[in-house]
This record gives structure tokens, C-alpha cells and sequence, in this order.
């Protein structure tokens, strides 16, 4: 393992900050010539039950603004493998040989993670969710909703994001347990506490009990198979160790 002073970790620090900054910059430029047409693709879990449901906007720069915010959070999303590999780059130092062979592994399985992550809010989550909320309105105070396309595309894209971010846990639980942070018995030990701190994640992220159910169960499902993952790991090692032996 190699030893930095502070000041030059925090200079480290910086520069993949920057990196990934610029990194952001640069996508969110490239993807607003494609906002619009990002738009009409997020229209689609509202659509999907409500087809005849009328957007509106509620001030002169709110079109523009959703744009603006389209473009960004695209960016962050194109940029997630630049994030992935300035955070790993930054631990690296401080990790083993044969831990530092786990880059491409995990970058490609937090890829596929984020993007099960994305398709599984796109095409499950916000449909259900959205069909419970308007459907409070149309069928429970029969009114009929015209939707803010300023507030609804930061509800989407902020669900998005976040369902992108969250499956990334059972890379944590992997990276954690295998660098000897966790050990499997305080993974174990943490099964019902984290069952409440899935749903006080969902609601943080979502404000009605529907949307925050359908994120935390996911992430419960993935904590289990994360913790069952590793355990078979361990296990595997294990057997390997005493094979070993004279």
C-alpha cells in the first residue's frame, strides 16, 4: 500500500473532482441538442395509463429550465463510468495487488448495475407510482390534471438517478467485505435496521408511501442478495484455504 501525505491526497482529491466535473460539463452540452427529445421519452410512465394527460408549463423560462435540467442530469448519467473510475483510481492507493485487478470487473458490473437501475425506475417504478398519484386526482376528487412539465421531469429524472445510485449497493457490500471494512456477521446483524433505513431513503426520495414502497424493496431484495453473495464468497475462500493446507 502506498502512503501519501494529507496534503497531497486532498490535491489527488481535487484534480478527479475537477475530471469529473469536466467530464459532466462536457455531456450535459453534448445532450442538450437531444433534450427534447429526451422529454418526450420521460413523458412515457405518465402516458403509458394516461395518454390524454396535458403538460403545461406555469412560467416563461420553465420549458428552458427543463431542458437545462434534462441536459445536466444526462450528463451525470453519461458520466458514470468517468465517476466510477476517478472514485476507484482515488482508493486504489491504499488497496492490494490482487484487489486493484477488481477495476474493470466492478466497473463493468456497476455499469450494468446502474443501467438495471435506470430501466427498472423507466419502465416499473414510475409507471406504478404515477398511475397511484394521478390516479388520486382523477378517480378520487374526479378533477383533471394538468401536469407542470417543471415539476414532473425533476420527479422523474431525480427517481431515476437515485435508482441508478442505490443498485450500486451490492458493489459497496462487495468492496466493503472484501477489503475487510465489514465483516459477513455485521452485514448480518444489520438486516432490520436497514429495512428502516430503506424507507427512510424512499422518503427522502419520494413523498407518498406508494413511490417510497417500490424503492425500498428493491433495495431490501438487493441487500439480501448482496449479503448472500458474499457469504458464498467467504465460504468459497474458505473451502479454498483448507484445501490448501498440508
Amino acid at each position: 500500500m502506498e502512503k501519501k501525505p494529507l496534503m497531497e491526497h486532498l490535491e489527488e482529491l481535487r484534480r478527479r473532482l475537477f475530471i469529473i466535473a469536466l467530464s459532466i460539463f462536457i455531456f450535459s452540452i453534448a445532450s442538450f441538442f437531444f433534450a427534447q427529445k429526451i422529454y418526450e421519452v420521460l413523458k412515457y410512465p405518465a402516458l403509458k395509463y394516461y395518454p390524454n394527460l396535458q403538460f403545461v408549463t406555469l412560467s416563461p423560462s420553465s420549458a428552458f429550465f427543463v431542458l437545462m435540467k434534462i441536459s445536466l442530469i444526462s450528463g451525470i448519467v453519461l458520466s458514470f463510468p468517468i465517476i466510477f473510475y476517478q472514485a476507484w483510481k482515488f482508493i486504489e492507493p491504499g488497496l492490494l495487488p490482487k484487489e486493484k485487478k477488481l477495476l474493470v470487473p466492478l466497473l463493468l458490473v456497476g455499469i450494468i448495475l446502474f443501467t438495471l437501475g435506470v430501466l427498472f425506475s423507466y419502465f416499473i417504478v414510475l409507471p406504478v407510482a404515477l398511475k397511484f398519484l394521478i390516479g388520486i386526482g382523477i378517480d378520487v376528487l374526479k378533477v383533471t390534471p394538468m401536469i407542470s412539465i417543471d415539476l414532473y421531469t425533476s420527479f422523474i429524472l431525480k427517481l431515476i438517478l437515485a435508482f441508478g445510485f442505490l443498485f450500486q449497493l451490492p458493489i459497496v457490500m462487495y468492496v466493503l467485505t472484501a477489503i475487510g471494512v465489514v465483516r459477513i456477521e455485521t452485514w448480518k446483524s444489520w438486516r432490520k435496521p436497514f429495512i428502516v433505513i430503506a424507507f427512510i431513503l424512499g422518503a427522502l426520495i419520494a413523498p407518498d408511501w406508494m413511490t417510497q414502497t417500490l424503492i425500498a424493496v428493491p433495495l431490501i431484495v438487493l441487500y439480501e442478495l448482496s449479503l448472500r453473495f458474499n457469504e458464498y464468497l467467504a465460504k468459497k475462500k474458505e473451502f479454498r484455504q483448507t484445501k490448501i493446507k498440508p
